[in-house]
C-alpha cells in the first residue's frame, strides 16, 4: 500500500463557509437572514474562497519538500535530444583531388513564413575522395576468381565478358579501389555493348554490393541513379552511396592476394516473371569518380566564444548563455570555459564541466551546467556540521572575463523532418553545389516534463545508481538518454527455448530500446524506429559505468511486426461515412502502435497509453469492440489482418486470425484501408 498523502489543512471551502455561518448568532445576534442571496453571505463565500486558496497554497509544502528531496538525490529533468541523421552532399562537378568538408558545417530546412529554417550541424569530417580504380576480377560463384586488371583498365581497354558464356545466377564482376571511398557518392561508369542479352533494361536481375567491415560480409548498397540498362546501353552510369562501414578486404586471384576496398555487381536470383541473362553483357570500359558524399548531422547550431559575464570573485556565482536548450557539453570537441584575465602574455584558463560539485576540490577549475534553463554555476561555499566554512570547486579570480568558448543549442521534436526536406547549404563550401537528406531525421525530444520527472524518481532511488536486476537497467536506460521512449530488459532464462534467437545466455541481458516517437505520426517507418549511433553511445557508455564487471550489454531493437488491417464497416446512413472512416483508422493507428497507444481496457480509445506490450499477441477479435462502439456504425461486415513481410516493399502475407510477434516481438500499424459499405 502506498504511503497516505497529508493535508496540512483538510478544511474546504464549505466547511469555512459553515463555520462562518455558525459565529453570526452571537457576534451578530440581529443578522437573521443566512440565504445565499444575503449580500453578507456573498461576503462571507469571497473571504471563504480567499481563504482556500491559502490553504491549497499552505498543502502543498509537502509536494515542495518531495522536489527538494528529489533535487538533492541528482533527479533533475532531461535535457531535450538532438535528432540525428544523414545529410547528402552533391558536388558542381567531379575533383581530381580531395575536398573536405569539416566537422561543424551548416546545413538546414527552408524558413517559410510559418516556421523558421532548422539547422544541422555536421558531427564529423567529410572527406570526399577521388577513387582510383585498381582490380577488376570476375566469378562465376564468389569463390574462384579471375583478374582482368592489367587489360581491362590500360589505356587500349579490352571488352570484357563480366558473367560466364552461359549467364547464372552468383555470377559477378568486383571493382577494387586502392582509395578509402567510405562515406563517398561513387559514380561508376560502365560503356557497355548493346546486345540483346535477355533481360528487361527497366528491370535486371543485378544487385550491387560492398564488403561491410564490421559485419565481414557483403551488403547490398544504396543506389542512386542507374543509366546503365542491365549492361546493356552505352556510357551508361550507375551512381552508389558507399557507407562508412566498408573496409579494406584481400580476395585470392590466381594465388595472389589482392587488397582493396570492393564492390561488386552480382547476378542475383530472379523474381516471378522477370526474364534472366541469355549471355553475358560486354563492358568496353570501366571507369569512377566522386560527385559527392554523406555524412551525419545533427539538429543543433554551434556557438562560439561568448562571454556571459564578468567574475566578482565571489563563491556560487551564476551566469546565463544566451541561447537555450544547451545540448551536452564535450570537453574534447572544445566545449569549455575559458578565464580570461585579459593581461597581455597570459593564456586564459580552462574550466572544464561536471555533473556537479561533489567531488571538486577547492583547486579544481569546473563549473555545472543546467542545459535546460541554460545556468552556469561555479563552486559554492558551504559550512560543513564542525562550522568551518569548505570550498566545492574553484572560484575565477575578480574581474576576470568569463567566455563559453563552444556550445551547441538546439534538440527538440521539431528537428524530426522527413527526406528531402534539408536544401540549404549555410556554411561556405567551394565546389559544393546542393545538400539533402535522404532519409528522415528523427530521435529529438523536448525535455523533460517536471510531472515525468517526479513519477522518475522513486525508480531512480531504488536503483541507486547501479545496475543489478532487470528493473535497473530499464531505469539507468531511460537516464542515459532523454530519447528513450521504452525500454524492455530480458534475462537468461530457461536454456531448452525453442528458438535459439530469443535464448538469453547466461552473464548477458539484452535491452530492447524503442526511441520517441512524434505522437501525431500515423504511419512509422523503420527509420522512426531506429536507434542513433549517438543513442547508443550514450546509453552504452552510461551503463558500461554502473554494471557489474561480469555482465554483457546487448543493446538493440525489438523485433518489429508491421500490420495491415483491412475493415468493410457497413454505417447507418450515407452522412456519417467520411467521418465514421477517419474515426476507425484513428482507433486502429492508436491500438496498433509501439508508443502512446496499445489496448485500452476503459472501452474509450481517447486515452493515449504506454505503447504495445512487449510480445503480446494480437488477434483479429480485438478490432470488433474497437470498431463497433463507433457512433454511426451499423455493424461490421468482415476485417481482416495481414502480417507485413517486406516492409521496404509493401509486401503483405496470408489473413491471419493472430499475430504472434514473439518475446522480443512488438507490433507496429503498416497501412490500414477501411472500406465503407
Amino acid at each position: 500500500m502506498a504511503l497516505p498523502q497529508i493535508k496540512l489543512d483538510e478544511r474546504t471551502f464549505q466547511d469555512l463557509v459553515d463555520e462562518a455561518k455558525l459565529r453570526i448568532p452571537r457576534y451578530c445576534p440581529e443578522w437573521t437572514n443566512h440565504n445565499v442571496s444575503d449580500p453578507g453571505v456573498t461576503l462571507i463565500e469571497l473571504f471563504a474562497y480567499m481563504v482556500d486558496q491559502l490553504l491549497y497554497q499552505v498543502n502543498r509544502v509537502p509536494e515542495k519538500n518531495y522536489r527538494t528531496f528529489l533535487d538533492m538525490i541528482g533527479v533533475k529533468m532531461s535535457p531535450p535530444n538532438a535528432s540525428r541523421g544523414e545529410v547528402a552532399f552533391r558536388l558542381s562537378a567531379a575533383l581530381p583531388t580531395s575536398l573536405v568538408i569539416p566537422k561543424g558545417s551548416e546545413v538546414s530546412t527552408v524558413r517559410t513564413e510559418e516556421q523558421t529554417a532548422r539547422i544541422f550541424t555536421t558531427e564529423s569530417e567529410l572527406v570526399v575522395t577521388p577513387p582510383r580504380l585498381h582490380y577488376v576480377l570476375t566469378t562465376p560463384n564468389s569463390q574462384t576468381y579471375t583478374d582482368h586488371s592489367k587489360p581491362v583498365l590500360d589505356k587500349n581497354p579490352r571488352p570484357l565478358e563480366v558473367f560466364q558464356t552461359n549467364p547464372q545466377p552468383g555470377n559477378a564482376f568486383y571493382l577494387g579501389f586502392e582509395a578509402n571511398i567510405a562515406r563517398n557518392t561513387v559514380v561508376i561508369g560502365l560503356d557497355s555493348e548493346k546486345l540483346g542479352v535477355g533481360i528487361n533494361p527497366s528491370d535486371p536481375p543485378l544487385i550491387w554490393e560492398y564488403w561491410d567491415e564490421l559485419d565481414s560480409g557483403w551488403k547490398a548498397l544504396e543506389i542512386g541513379k542507374d543509366t546503365t540498362g542491365g549492361l546493356t546501353l552505352s556510357y551508361g552510369e550507375v551512381e552508389v552511396f558507399v557507407p562508412q562501414t566498408i573496409g579494406l578486404s584481400e580476395i585470392t586471384a590466381v594465388g595472389e592476394n589482392l587488397s582493396a576496398y570492393w564492390l561488386r555487381c552480382r547476378y542475383r536470383d530472379l523474381t516471378t516473371g522477370q526474364p534472366p541473362y541469355l549471355q553475358s553483357p560486354v563492358v568496353n570500359r570501366f571507369s569512377a569518380y566522386s560527385i559527392g558524399g554523406t555524412t551525419q548531422v545533427a539538429h543543433s547550431q554551434i556557438i562560439k566564444m561568448e562571454e556571459i559575464g564578468r567574475a566578482n570573485g565571489e563563491p556560487g556565482q551564476r551566469f546565463k548563455v544566451q541561447y537555450t536548450p544547451v545540448l551536452n557539453l564535450n570537453p574534447a570537441e572544445g566545449e569549455i570555459i575559458l578565464v580570461d584575465s585579459m593581461e597581455e602574455g597570459k593564456v586564459p584558463q580552462v574550466w572544464t564541466p561536471v555533473p556537479d560539485f561533489s567531488e571538486s576540490k577547492p583547486t579544481d577549475k569546473h563549473f555545472v551546467c543546467d542545459y535546460i534553463t541554460g545556468e552556469i554555476s561555479f563552486g559554492p561555499a558551504l559550512r560543513n556540521p564542525s562550522g568551518v566554512e569548505e570550498q566545492w570547486g574553484a572560484i575565477p579570480p575578480f574581474g576576470h572575463r568569463i567566455l563559453i568558448a563552444a556550445y551547441r543549442t538546439g534538440g527538440g521534436m521539431e528537428g524530426n523532418i522527413g527526406s528531402n526536406s534539408i536544401s540549404v547549404l549555410k556554411s561556405s563550401i567551394p565546389y559544393v553545389a546542393s545538400v539533402t537528406n535522404r532519409r528522415p531525421i528523427s530521435g529529438g525530444t523536448n525535455a523533460e516534463s517536471l510531472e515525468h520527472a517526479l513519477m522518475r524518481g522513486p525508480r531512480t532511488l531504488r536503483a541507486r545508481n547501479r545496475a543489478v536486476t532487470a528493473e535497473d537497467f530499464e531505469v539507468l536506460t531511460r537516464e542515459a538518454t532523454s530519447g528513450v521512449a521504452r525500454v524492455k530488459c530480458l534475462t537468461p532464462g530457461p536454456l531448452d527455448k525453442p528458438d535459439p534467437e530469443d535464448r538469453v545466455e547466461p552473464g548477458t541481458v539484452v535491452l530492447l530500446v524503442v526511441p520517441e516517437v512524434d505522437k501525431e505520426l500515423r504511419e512509422i517507418r523503420p527509420e522512426h524506429l531506429s536507434l542513433s549511433a549517438g543513442m547508443r553511445q550514450d546509453i552504452q557508455t552510461y551503463l558500461d559505468e554502473r554494471r557489474l564487471l561480469t555482465t554483457q550489454i546487448e543493446l538493440t531493437t525489438p523485433r518489429y511486426q508491421w500490420v495491415t488491417i483491412q475493415a468493410r464497416i457497413k454505417t447507418s446512413n450515407a452522412f456519417v461515412n467520411e467521418r465514421v472512416k477517419r474515426e476507425a483508422e484513428r482507433r486502429i493507428y492508436r491500438f496498433l502502435r509501439p508508443v502512446h497507444g496499445g489496448p485500452d481496457p476503459t472501452m474509450r480509445y481517447d486515452t493515449i497509453g504506454e505503447g504495445w506490450p512487449f510480445g503480446r499477441i494480437l488477434y483479429v477479435s480485438e478490432f470488433y469492440p474497437l470498431l463497433q462502439t463507433i457512433e454511426g456504425v451499423e455493424f461490421i461486415e468482415k476485417i481482416e489482418m495481414f502480417p507485413v513481410n517486406d516492409i521496404n516493399r509493401g509486401q503483405a502475407g496470408a489473413p491471419n486470425f493472430i499475430i504472434n510477434p514473439g518475446p522480443r516481438g512488438l507490433l507496429v500499424s503498416y497501412r490500414h484501408q477501411i472500406i465503407i459499405i
